[in-house]
This record gives C-alpha cells, sequence and structure tokens, in this order.
C-alpha cells in the first residue's frame, strides 16, 4: 500500500511534472513565436521609418524647389505688373494721340468747308464780274460804233461846213444845209455822250465787281493756307499715332510674353506644390502605417511578457 501510494504521488509528480514542463514548452515556443512577431514588428517598423524619412527628406526638397518657385512666381508677378502698367500707359497714349489726330481732322474739314465757302463765293462773283466784263464791252461797242459814227457825222459836218463856205461864197444857199448837218453831228455828240456815261458805269461796275471778286480770291487764299496747315497738322499727328500705335503692338506683344511666363510659372508653383502634397500625404500614409507596426509591436510584446511570467511561473512550481 505504501510503496502503491508513493507510486501514485510519484506518478502525479511526474505526470504534474510533464504538464508543467508542457505548459512551460508551450510558453517557450509561444515566447518565440511573439518574440518573432515582436522582431518582424521591429524590422517592419524599421523599414517603415526609413520610408518615412525618405518621404520627409523628399518633402524638405520639394518644399525648397516650391520654395524657390514662389519666389520666382512673386518675381515674374511683380514683372507683369510693371509691363501691365506699361501697356496701359501705350494705351492711354495711343488714345491722346487718336484726340488730337482726330481733333486735327474735324478742324480741317472745318477749313475745308469755310474754304468751298470761299470758292463757291468767289465762283459767283467772278460771274458777276464776267457778266460786268461782257457788259462793258457791248456797251464799249455800242460807245465805239458812235464814236466812229460822230466822226463819220463829223466829217460829213466839216464837208458841209467846206462847202458851206464854198457855196456861201458862191451862192448863199448853204447855211441851210449846214443847220441839217450841224444837228446830225449834234445828235452824235449827244449820243456818244451817253454811251460814255454807260459805258463808265460799266467799267466802274467792272472794277467794284473785280474788287469784291479779288477779296474772295485772297480770302480763299487764306482759308486753303489755314486748310493746308490742319492738313499737315493731321499728317505730323497720324505719323505720332502711327509710332504710338507700333509702340501698342510691340508692348501688347511683351505683355503676352510676359504673361505666358507668368502662366508657365503658375503652373510650375502648382506642379511642385501638387509633388509636395503628394510626399506629405505619403508620410502621413507611412507614419500612420508605423504607428500601427509600433503599437501592434507592443501589444505583441506584452503577450510574450505576459508568456514569459508565466513560463517562469510554471517552471517555478515545476521546480518545486
Amino acid at each position: 500500500m505504501r510503496f502503491h501510494c508513493w507510486l501514485m504521488r510519484f506518478m502525479h509528480c511526474l505526470m504534474m511534472m510533464y504538464y508543467w514542463f508542457m505548459r512551460f514548452m508551450h510558453c517557450l515556443m509561444m515566447m518565440y513565436y511573439w518574440f518573432m512577431r515582436f522582431m518582424h514588428c521591429l524590422m517592419r517598423m524599421y523599414y517603415w521609418l526609413m520610408r518615412f524619412m525618405h518621404w520627409l527628406m523628399m518633402m524638405y526638397y520639394w518644399l525648397m524647389r516650391f520654395h524657390y518657385w514662389i519666389m520666382r512666381f512673386m518675381h515674374w508677378l511683380m514683372r507683369m505688373y510693371y509691363w501691365f502698367m506699361r501697356f496701359m500707359h501705350c494705351l492711354m497714349m495711343m488714345y491722346y494721340w487718336f484726340m488730337r489726330f482726330m481733333h486735327c481732322f474735324m478742324m480741317m474739314y472745318c477749313w475745308f468747308m469755310r474754304f468751298m465757302h470761299c470758292l463757291m463765293m468767289m465762283y459767283y462773283w467772278f460771274m458777276r464780274f464776267m457778266h460786268c466784263f461782257m457788259m462793258m464791252y457791248c456797251w464799249f461797242m455800242r460807245f465805239m460804233h458812235w464814236l466812229v459814227m460822230m466822226y463819220y457825222w463829223f466829217m460829213r459836218f466839216m464837208h458841209c461846213l467846206m462847202m458851206m463856205y464854198y457855196w456861201f461864197m458862191r451862192f448863199m444857199h448853204c447855211p441851210l444845209m449846214m443847220f441839217y448837218w450841224f444837228m446830225r453831228f449834234m445828235h452824235c455828240l449827244m449820243m456818244m455822250y451817253y454811251w460814255l456815261m454807260r459805258f463808265m458805269h460799266c467799267l466802274l461796275m467792272m472794277y467794284y465787281w473785280l474788287m469784291r471778286f479779288m477779296h474772295w480770291l485772297m480770302m480763299m487764299y487764306y482759308w486753303l493756307m489755314r486748310f493746308m496747315h490742319w492738313l499737315m497738322m493731321m499728317y505730323y499727328w497720324l505719323m505720332r499715332f502711327h509710332y504710338w500705335i507700333m509702340r501698342f503692338m510691340h508692348w501688347l506683344m511683351r505683355m503676352y510674353y510676359w504673361f505666358m511666363r507668368f502662366m508657365h510659372c503658375l503652373m510650375m508653383m502648382y506642379y511642385w506644390f501638387m509633388r509636395f502634397m503628394h510626399c506629405l500625404m505619403r508620410m502621413y500614409y507611412w507614419l500612420m502605417r508605423f504607428m500601427h507596426r509600433l503599437m501592434m509591436m507592443y501589444y505583441w510584446f506584452m503577450r510574450f511578457m505576459h508568456w514569459l511570467m508565466m513560463m517562469y511561473y510554471w517552471f517555478m512550481r515545476f521546480m518545486h
């Protein structure tokens, strides 16, 4: 019985030892398993940390590039403002010279109308003058006709006078005839005076219309000079306007060029900012993975420590 009792106790201890040893071995293997998992997490953490650091440095690198492009963007922005001011200056100058040109153009039109008015008036007075001239010619011809007639009748009168003298000497018969020829001569004399007065009237009228014509002629010359002055001024301002148009086109093209450079900078800045943000998000992503691994490692390490302590506990019991 005693032997049986000790055998039972021995067998019980043996089985218990086997049981605790199994538990210990289980804890040992679990500890190894959790340690492997911990080491795996540690290495993964190192790996994710490296990736995180890589993206951190990349972010710094792109940030530096982004800063450089921001500086370039600000530089082009100020240059764009400068060229825009030059463009506006050209635009206003162009408007200013165009107004001066239009002023000259309208003034030229005004003086041209005045000149045309003078021209038509001159034509009108010239027609009146020519009318007087022709009338004077007409009356002069009539006057000359009566002058010649007077000479003719005067010759006949002289002829009669001489004949009268002759016949008076001979017959005393000629005084009556002489009176007749003298009356005809006096009639011619008075007609000549009449036509002479008409001729002088035409002469004075011609002078009067000639003066009016000359007045309009000089006025026409005066307005023509004013018109030519404005014509030349218009040409002068037109040349200046053309010069500013060329400058305006030049600045327009330059403004387009700088605007393209500005837009290029803007797009480059956007591009580098996107790359920077991409790095930032990737870094955040890897940081989250790293933190996840870190927490997991802590979790498995706690489990490992738990089994380590359990193993120690059971080993102590086993040894006891």
